[in-house]
């Protein structure tokens, strides 16, 4: 970091406020981790990337795994937010049920697409960290597991999904598709120019699941998709 810079931040001139400070370093902090690893990223990397003072970051951030930490609560917090834009307070009774499942499914690939740093993260270096920071990423499975989950179950009473249908093999089916499907397109193929047609994807994803999920009445109301 410059010696100006150490100079303002001595005298107690402040050029971004708490929060703005620590969005900043937690930005920094993300690119450094999806592009170095976790392990390979040390807080002197963060200081010099983010051009700040050493103390700076502690004033914010216990040590490193704190910032890791804070990095993925805030990603999950945002992925359930995102999920159920446009939803929220919509009744099941007058939502098209193929819809619904069709809307998730994009609203998910949409947000993983929003950060692929993140996504990198979380899909790619997710196996393989210490224990505790491993458990907190498999917290991401689980959620939208749970999410799927409780969709079926809501679709189940409403009449709209298969009485019959196995809610946990399919939950977790769906929950291994989507992440996989979006650590293939915005982790793997990172580098291709073609932009990713979310909307066709959404579209063939629950085209592939849909008649092994709805009843016969909620899949021949559903939509035909644009080609």
């Amino acid at each position: 970091m410059c010696q100006g810079s150490r100079k303002i931040e001595s005298q107690g001139i402040r050029t971004m406020n708490a929060e703005e400070r620590k969005r900043q370093i937690l930005e920094v902090a993300k690119r450094l981790f999806s592009r170095n690893g976790y392990y390979e990223t040390q807080i002197s990397d963060i200081v010099k990337a983010a051009d700040i003072a050493r103390g700076t970051v502690y004033q914010y951030f216990k040590n490193k795994d704190d910032i890791f930490t804070t990095l993925l609560d805030n990603f999950y917090r945002q992925w359930e937010n995102a999920v159920s834009t446009g939803i929220t307070g919509v009744s099941i009774k007058t939502i098209d049920p193929v819809d619904y499942f069709r809307h998730r499914v994009r609203m998910t690939l949409v947000f993983f697409e929003s950060d692929r740093e993140m996504c990198n993260i979380v899909l790619r270096m997710g196996h393989g960290l210490q224990r505790d920071f491993e458990s907190i990423i498999r917290k991401m499975e689980k959620r939208i597991y749970t999410l799927i989950q409780g969709d079926l179950e809501l679709g189940i009473r409403a009449g709209n999904v298969r009485k019959d249908l196995n809610v946990e093999l399919t939950a977790n089916l769906l929950d291994g598709a989507l992440l996989h499907v979006a650590y293939h397109y915005f982790v793997h193929k990172k580098n291709e120019k073609a932009p990713v047609d979310i909307e066709k994807i959404a579209g063939e994803i629950t085209a592939v699941f849909r008649d092994g999920i709805f009843t016969r009445q909620a899949s021949a109301h559903a939509k035909p998709q644009r080609q």
